[in-house]
């Protein structure tokens, strides 16, 4: 193909052109996904063949608990869990990090727990709650809730204090309530942070309920991970996981990240609008 040719396929405009910027993220997805997979298969093949699987063993066993109802029986005690206990943190953090945003006593006084929290190690916390709580729900509860809210606290108290002070003061001078001014002010401008906060805290519960699963309770991921260590299955580890990972992207990029743009949009307009206006 000529240059010339090329170009009048390829170049700025051209419907191809067109249709890969539509599609581009998801076009790199692939190619990252296939690179993935093929670095994995030459691995597993000519590296480190006694240690690592294949890729068609691990997808077939994948089929095979996908097929059986064993994933889904056990994922959902484990999105259980993990629900439970993210939405106890969220319910908690939302308005302690909005007071140490805004209050500086408020962070003095929960400045030095909230980053003792953040520093203590995820499996010293699981253990600790299956020492207190025994082989029960509460263990994962608690874990998820110990170890989430600090991160979740910590990113609205940024949040918080990275909101515009002149639409504080604004409020302020015109002599609206506190629970206004946080309801119509504070809440809006914390929306993205909001999103990202919520996408954070899930992803540190599901891995934290996985451990308390894997270290003593008797259903879910990390019990079935667990189970396949004790037979020596590689190749049932590596599903087990494998598949609920998938599990959690599709939540993230299928679930959260499509609420983030929609309600985020007008951002986006707003920014887009004052482009055009410029």
């Amino acid at each position: 193909m000529s240059l010339e040719a090329s170009d009048s396929v390829f170049g700025r405009g051209t419907p191809l052109r067109r249709l890969f910027q539509r599609y581009q993220r998801y076009i790199y997805y692939t190619i990252s996904v296939v690179a993935f997979l093929a670095s994995w298969e030459i691995v597993a093949r000519f590296v480190a063949a006694d240690l690592l699987p294949s890729v068609v063993p691990v997808a077939n066993e994948m089929v095979s608990i996908a097929v059986s109802g064993a994933f889904a029986n056990h994922l959902v005690d484990t999105l259980g869990r993990v629900a439970v206990g993210f939405f106890l943190a969220y319910g908690v953090s939302i308005p302690l990090g909005i007071a140490m945003g805004r209050d500086h006593r408020a962070e003095y006084l929960f400045d030095i727990p909230i980053l003792i929290g953040i520093s203590v190690p995820g499996l010293a916390v699981a253990i600790v709650a299956i020492i207190w709580f025994g082989l029960s729900e509460l263990a994962a509860y608690f874990s998820v809730f110990f170890l989430a809210t600090p991160m979740i606290v910590f990113n609205f108290w940024q949040g918080t204090k990275s909101i515009d002070e002149d639409l504080i003061r604004m409020g302020r001078s015109f002599e609206v309530s506190r629970l206004s001014l946080v309801r119509n002010v504070v809440l809006p401008s914390l929306l993205p942070h909001l999103l990202a906060a919520a996408r954070f805290g899930l992803a540190i519960s599901w891995k934290i309920v996985v451990i308390v699963e894997l270290l003593g309770l008797t259903s879910g991921i990390g019990f079935m991970i667990n189970r396949q260590f004790q037979l020596y299955s590689v190749v049932g580890v590596f599903a087990w996981t494998l598949e609920f990972t998938l599990v959690m992207m599709a939540i993230e990029f299928g679930l959260l990240k499509t609420i983030e743009k929609r309600v985020t949009k007008w951002r986006d307009d707003g920014h887009s609008g004052g482009a055009r206006a410029a």
